[in-house]
């Protein structure tokens, strides 16, 4: 039998409006946006995880009533923080890091202390995963002057050698800057010329008295000679060579700093990582806790059985498009266990947006999100499996049929494992009958499988299978024909008009209802021929007689 070893085809985060929803998740730090792009669903086995993350996005949002300004200011705490994992995994390797890895570890270790003060502010929030291990030794070591700044160099307070063999050169610089305007003030004097900004000293040739009054000085050396000037340069002072020699025990003593300080990160490496991933989670629940707020979601509930739950579920794809034409998304109930659920009813019925939908929030639920319902209930699950129904394979070549069966046949070898299979039009890529065959055998065997199953179709008589769970689509009520027909009669497009009277909302079908007749109704609606539509009618009573 085959393993599944992922959650979900590569294709169907895009497919079922994942992706979208991910896209908006907001994040401030590199670390919370490689954490949300590296986001894997929880299985089963993790529950008690899940239920964790759940009680941590319900805590935050008691904890923003409570305090208004609250995920804001830890928005800002973490506003900008780079990821600096390499640097402290260098220490880590005993690798001596540079002056700019020091600053960065610095700033975002300043970042710490204060994200930390504020969570100890508000002990409701303050997570074991989100807690912090103390970073008072990185600044101490760091920062040992205390300044409190974001900026490093090797301050002087690392090593009294250090610091007096710096005020030595200090002293030493000023010494040479002195004699060096002593030097160009006597030229001054003596010649009346000034000395360039690059130091040197140019003397017309008419003056030659000039050149050997400064030649006596023995301070300036002949460098170059144009047709017009003698260029001379000063002559290196004494001090430059004892400078040279101080420069050169600095820089060792500095080098054996940065050794000190890279084994002192490197020792506590461990726990610096360790605040790197915290701040990834605390980033990623702010943006769980936006989410939740932002599409009124609900707090999932993991079910001991396996099944999922919804009660006026909405896909946030679906509602944000509707919500730019000025229309509300009608919520969805749906209810699914062990076996096949099956849906039916009219095109634009809302079929596939009910799995879209189902797919959506289990996923979402799985990693740890809310999820937007008023109430869901699920069981983890190891797999989703999503069909459209209208997928090719360029690669393989394949038919739109071809590469549904090639998708379904992988299902089908691990449908007897806890997982959801969510199929759309089952079979529409043949012809009819053959296609009603197929179904037929299909929803048959994932009905004495282990899997939870959904499957939209056209096919009339799958649905009296006596183990499936027939569903259909509330469609076109009869009361609010006559409205739609006058909005079409006066609108220039029909984008977006049915949607205002299509009744999304899914009720069980019983085998005594009559056939849903929302596909004539709305040829009829859209002003096709009396004729075809009258044929139409009567080929359809004839069969169901």
């Amino acid at each position: 039998m085959t393993e599944l070893n992922y959650f979900m085809n590569s294709d169907t985060p895009d497919q079922i409006g994942l992706k979208d929803f991910m896209a908006k998740v907001p994040v401030e730090t590199e670390y919370g946006r490689i954490m949300k792009e590296n986001l894997d669903p929880y299985p089963l086995e993790d529950k008690e995880t899940l239920n964790v993350l759940y009680a941590e996005i319900q805590e935050m949002i008691q904890a923003k009533e409570e305090h208004p300004g609250l995920l804001k200011e830890l928005r800002r705490l973490l506003h900008g923080q780079k990821n600096i994992r390499k640097s402290i995994e260098n220490a880590g390797k005993q690798q001596v890091l540079s002056d700019v890895e020091f600053f960065e570890i610095k700033k975002q270790g300043l970042a710490m202390q204060r994200l930390s003060r504020h969570l100890k502010k508000h002990k409701r929030i303050l997570f074991p995963s989100v807690k912090l291990y103390s970073v008072q030794w990185l600044t101490e070591l760091l920062d040992p002057e205390e300044t409190g700044i974001e900026t490093f160099y090797i301050y002087d307070a690392y090593d009294s050698k250090l610091k007096a063999l710096r005020s030595q050169k200090l002293q030493l610089q000023e010494a040479m800057i002195k004699e060096e305007k002593n030097r160009e003030k006597q030229i001054e004097e003596i010649t009346g010329l000034k000395v360039l900004w690059n130091k040197e000293l140019h003397i017309p040739k008419e003056n030659s008295a000039y050149r050997e009054s400064l030649e006596a000085l023995n301070t300036y050396v002949l460098a170059n000679e144009t047709k017009s000037h003698w260029v001379y340069r000063p002559l290196r002072q004494e001090k430059e060579d004892v400078l040279e020699d101080i420069r050169r025990e600095e820089e060792v003593l500095e080098q054996k700093i940065r050794q000190w300080l890279s084994r002192c990160i490197g020792d506590k490496s461990k726990e610096l990582l360790e605040n790197t991933y915290r701040i990834a989670h605390l980033d990623l629940l702010l943006g769980k806790v936006a989410m939740a707020i932002t599409f009124r979601c609900c707090k999932p509930k993991i079910s001991e059985k396996a099944e999922i739950s919804i009660f006026s579920g909405r896909h946030t794809g679906l509602e944000e498009r509707l919500k730019k034409d000025k229309l509300s998304c009608i919520p969805v109930d749906l209810t699914a266990e062990k076996g096949v659920t099956l849906i039916t009813g009219a095109n634009m019925g809302g079929k596939t947006m009910s799995l879209k939908m189902t797919a959506l929030l289990l996923a979402l639920a799985q990693m740890g999100f809310w999820v937007p319902a008023e109430s869901f209930s699920f069981m983890p699950m190891h797999y989703i499996y999503f069909s459209t129904g209208d997928q090719q394979s360029q690669e393989k070549g394949l038919s739109t049929f071809g590469a549904e069966l090639e998708g379904l046949k992988k299902a089908l070898e691990v449908a007897d494992k806890q997982g959801v299979i969510l199929l759309d039009e089952l079979a529409s890529g043949t012809n009819p009958k053959e296609g009603y065959g197929i179904s037929k055998a299909i929803v048959e065997n994932l009905s004495q499988r282990s899997a939870i199953s959904i499957v939209t179709t056209h096919y009339d008589g799958i649905g009296e299978i006596p183990e499936v769970r027939h569903l259909q689509v509330v469609g076109l009520r009869e009361e609010n024909l006559e409205h739609l027909k006058e909005e079409l009669r006066e609108a220039r497009s029909v984008a977006g008009i049915f949607e205002k009277y299509m009744d999304y909302r899914l009720r069980p079908k019983e085998s005594k209802d009559p056939v849903p007749r929302d596909a004539i109704r709305v040829a009829e609606i859209m002003g096709l021929p009396e004729s075809i539509i009258k044929n139409a009618q009567t080929y359809l009573k004839e069969k169901e007689e």
